[in-house]
């Protein structure tokens, strides 16, 4: 099953698009660039001697040759477009990545290239949701009590509100969420909701 989101973002040619499936050729014909991820805060400007990245966490691109992929199921998939076209990427966003400063390391990466972030979108993909996210109280050491809600004495963290909180401090003043919860629709995958090693596979490219 095939999800497109481009009409959220609404830029001539640009095309944001999910699969649960596991085979992501299906989806474009143009050459894509993935990553092994590991909940880093590694990121990675794509070169056109490699379309694998290890160890990598984000990629980035100025060559509208490319289709840059992520997966998930539960994470948050975050991905950037600028107005003029100059670039666009991805960045897996997991309570790990958001602590140690994805976003802000995917700031200094930009800064390379554009000069006002105004002119940047951030699209927040399917992701699980604050009441479907419990985790332990050291979170509020993470985050802050802002992001976190206590129900009988179980804590549920906010990552969405975490990540749009970090994309704000960067000057990312455009920030989209598509309201999909991972958890919650059953045409997701979700690791929360059964353990599954299956990912969805999101793509950004220019048609």
């Amino acid at each position: 099953m095939i999800f497109d989101f481009s009409d959220k973002i609404n830029q001539n040619g640009l095309k944001l698009i999910f699969s649960n499936a596991e085979e992501s050729s299906i989806l474009t014909k143009k050459s894509i660039v993935s990553m092994v991820q590991t909940h880093s805060t590694n990121i990675e400007m794509v070169n056109d001697k490699k379309l694998a990245y290890s160890n990598v966490d984000g990629i980035f691109s100025c060559n509208k040759n490319y289709a840059l992929q992520v997966k998930t199921a539960d994470c948050l998939p975050i991905f950037f477009v600028h107005q003029h076209e100059n670039i666009f990427g991805v960045i897996h966003a997991g309570w790990k990545g958001l602590k140690n400063g994805i976003i802000s390391k995917s700031s200094k990466l930009l800064k390379n290239h554009i000069n006002d972030f105004n002119e940047i979108t951030a699209f927040i993909g399917p992701s699980i949701s604050q009441k479907n996210y419990e985790v332990k109280n050291e979170f509020i050491d993470y985050f802050g009590n802002k992001f976190i809600d206590k129900v009988e004495n179980k804590f549920f963290c906010n990552l969405k509100g975490v990540a749009r909180s970090q994309l704000q401090e960067i000057g990312v003043k455009n920030i989209i969420d598509c309201n999909q919860c991972t958890y919650e629709n059953n045409n997701y995958h979700s690791y929360r909701r059964n353990k599954t090693s299956k990912r969805m596979t999101g793509l950004i490219y220019y048609e």
